[in-house]
């Protein structure tokens, strides 16, 4: 089973980060770890292909909806590459996406659970991002948090389908995000 793997050393850059091969796998930079995870699965790229299109025509005017592989630099130094992220016209680079961003997407794949549900949770709750979705298809789950006194609380916290308002309105089944089309 593929696992997240941070290294022991807490002392990385970004400058370390760039000079990571070109392997295949994701490569973020996270309170000074590098955190290396396989290449994503095929009913995780279906789920976050099929999301993707749902945030996109739900994206407010002066947002834009990026997915992974896509760099972005949280105010701490660090570099992650969320699943999906929406960010304000003003928070896209040439090369990546900056702060301040609205709302960053993770679906939990074998090796991510801890990384997405505590690792990254901490890291974007002290980014100041007012928004975080974790979204589990293999159990039908979806975690909504929203950033309050610089804590993530839940919002919805729901298996099977949701109906999420905040920061943007949608409706998605989980499970059913990462099914195989019936032809």
């Amino acid at each position: 089973m593929p696992m997240s793997t941070p290294t022991v050393n807490l002392g990385f850059t970004v400058d370390d980060l760039e000079a990571m091969p070109d392997d295949g796998r994701r490569y973020e930079l996270i309170g000074g770890a590098i955190v290396v995870t396989p290449s994503p699965g095929t009913p995780h790229q279906r789920a976050s292909r099929r999301l993707e299109n749902l945030i996109e025509r739900a994206c407010p005017p002066g947002y834009e909806m990026f997915h992974a592989p896509v760099d972005l630099d949280l105010r701490s130094g660090d570099r992650v590459s969320p699943d999906i992220v929406v960010v304000p016209d003003s928070s896209v680079g040439e090369l990546r996406l900056v702060t301040p961003v609205l709302l960053l997407v993770e679906f939990v794949s074998p090796g991510s659970r801890t990384n997405d549900y505590v690792t990254k949770r901490s890291a974007y709750a002290e980014a100041g991002i007012p928004y975080y979705w974790i979204i589990d298809t293999k159990r039908g789950h979806t975690l909504a948090l929203r950033l309050i006194d610089d804590v993530y609380e839940p919002y919805v916290d729901a298996v099977g389908p949701v109906r999420l308002s905040e920061p943007i309105s949608l409706r998605f089944d989980p499970a059913a995000l990462a099914a195989r089309p019936v032809r």
